[in-house]
């Protein structure tokens, strides 16, 4: 233990207070003018872990490293030990919360240190529940402090971290590719600790509003339909309501209006979400069969009131779930069940979507004033008191222009390793027979392959093409669709899929005019269990 905490522990256990520096955040302490950086965070941390250590269900460790080499921070609240053997052990609900992904949105961040000092007098917070919290995910573009990070943002003036990594990727793009160190971690968080639900702090620009935060569920149309009622039509109105109730604060589902980026309006007024596809976290973890919460807190408004708007939405969360803990945890167990029994062969599954109106919805508008930066002289939007209703169509959920059915399994040639890799990242089960299956298979016709643009240092692809039939025998790697990530292993593994293996350039030379896309589907079932069994046919690709 160090001298710090030392003094820290004796001075708590003889009824002083700690130092301040200890005890408050570096948003309270400087008045809301900074942020606290990497360093600092951790003695804050331990400090305030140091202060509880009388409860033996506080702990504190890491998930991973970044880039640089930082350990992630976490903090488990409600278990015997750090341990993910341990969390698993108590049954009960695991939420997980974390914040940062995005540097330069720093609310979240600093809403998670208080609550971490304050959460030793919060107990129905972790007795019905383990809490996850991930205070600074992005830990090392929190060291990246800039006053030009976030223009027009309302503080920190001291400036606030960048919004990509150490290796310049956006991490919430990063949740189908996995190319960041800190990604692989937190998908391998999501295997050991498999929270039930998951949360993910951001800060919003862009439509000037009078919500203080918005928020938002998985949103692709893969989501199992009991996952997406829980969270639209329970979870969060009763989060809605008790954030009302307990400090004032509107907040409502995420949206902004075209033409807030100052892009071409192309198209209706309106309220629209932002994008269905699982490289957004929340919406991966829909895939997963767990319940995802995006929250943004809204950037014009004062740092302070993000912070509070942000922690009272976390604890919120918490009350609700804590409450109605066993009907989620079933719900999930069931998800997963129905998915590993074959329960979803044959449904259709979206490979692409866009908006879909859920009817008119009145929007409370907002306002906001520039001031100058006090150091730049840059322009500052300040929130203003204003509401302004406006009646408008809410676009907050997505439906499918293209499909295809959830076939028994797919198969692929042994040396696609880059394929092979990811789905171990993902925890997607596949296996290698030692007998080819006898077919007929199903191939996709490539016509053309195109690259669309250059993103997050890949290059996004498309195939066009058709399916035929390919007789057998086929051997190789065989993805069965008989598992929990069902959803997830056929958005990545489906040609047309507008953000799977093909989309985010995996397969590379793989991919050719005139030949066969190299994953075929196995629409047999009794043909799949023969080859999973060994009694199908010898040769193949």
């Amino acid at each position: 233990m160090s001298r710090l905490l030392s003094f820290v522990l004796a001075v708590a256990l003889l009824g002083c207070p700690p130092p301040p520096e200890l005890n408050y955040t570096a948003a309270e302490f400087s008045n809301y003018e900074a942020t606290t950086t990497y360093d600092a965070a951790m003695t804050y941390i331990e400090a305030q872990l140091e202060l509880t250590s009388l409860y033996n269900e506080l702990h504190l460790t890491s998930f991973g490293e970044s880039v640089e080499g930082r350990p992630l921070p976490l903090v488990v609240v409600g278990a015997d030990s750090s341990s993910a053997e341990a969390v698993l052990a108590t049954g009960k609900l695991r939420l997980f919360v974390f914040a940062n992904i995005h540097a330069g949105e720093v609310a979240g961040k600093e809403a998670l240190l208080e609550l971490v000092r304050d959460i030793r007098d919060d107990h129905f917070l972790w007795e019905n529940l383990v809490l996850l919290i991930a205070p600074i995910y992005n830990a090392d573009g929190n060291e990246r402090i800039a006053l030009d990070n976030r223009p027009y943002q309302h503080g920190p003036i001291e400036g606030m971290g960048q919004r990509a990594n150490a290796q310049g990727l956006d991490l919430n793009r990063d949740f189908v590719k996995v190319a960041a160190p800190e990604t692989r971690a937190m998908l391998q968080l999501f295997e050991d600790y498999d929270p039930h639900v998951v949360v993910d702090l951001h800060t919003t620009n862009g439509t000037q509003h009078a919500y203080h935060l918005t928020y938002s569920p998985p949103l692709s149309p893969n989501t199992a339909p009991a996952l997406d009622a829980e969270v639209r039509q329970r979870i969060l109105p009763a989060v809605r309501d008790s954030v009302r109730e307990r400090i004032g604060y509107e907040i409502f589902d995420y949206g902004n209006v075209p033409g807030a980026f100052g892009e071409p309006v192309t198209r209706p007024r309106g309220w629209y979400t932002f994008d269905a596809r699982p490289r957004f976290s929340t919406n991966y973890v829909g895939l997963r069969n767990r319940i995802g919460i995006l929250s943004e807190a809204y950037s014009y408004a004062t740092f302070e009131e993000r912070i509070n708007a942000t922690r009272m939405f976390v604890i919120s969360i918490a009350d609700v779930v804590a409450a109605h803990a066993d009907r989620i945890q079933a719900l999930t167990d069931r998800l997963d069940a129905e998915a590993a029994q074959g329960a979803l062969r044959g449904q259709p599954f979206a490979l692409r979507a866009q908006h879909v109106s859920e009817g008119d919805t009145t929007i409370l508008m907002g306002d906001t004033v520039e001031i100058p930066h006090p150091t730049t002289g840059e322009p500052v939007r300040h929130r203003r008191k204003v509401v302004t209703p406006e009646v408008m169509p809410a676009f907050t959920r997505f439906e499918a222009t293209e499909t295809n059915t959830l076939t028994a399994a797919y198969v692929f040639p042994r040396d696609l390793q880059g394929l092979r890799d990811l789905l171990d990242v993902h925890g997607i089960t596949w296996g290698i027979p030692r007998e080819g299956f006898c077919g007929p298979a199903e191939g996709f016709r490539i016509d053309s392959v195109k690259v669309l643009s250059e993103f997050q240092q890949r290059q996004i692809t498309e195939v066009t093409g058709s399916w035929e039939r390919v007789d057998g025998p086929v051997a190789g790697v065989v993805v069965p669709m008989t598992q929990p990530l069902a959803r997830l292993a056929f958005t990545i593994l489906e040609p047309r899929s507008d953000d799977g293996a093909v989309a985010w350039n995996v397969l590379g030379d793989a991919l050719q005019e005139g030949g066969l896309y190299p994953v075929l589907r196995i629409p047999d079932e009794d043909g799949l269990r023969s080859t999973m069994s060994g009694t199908g046919c010898i040769g193949g690709n």
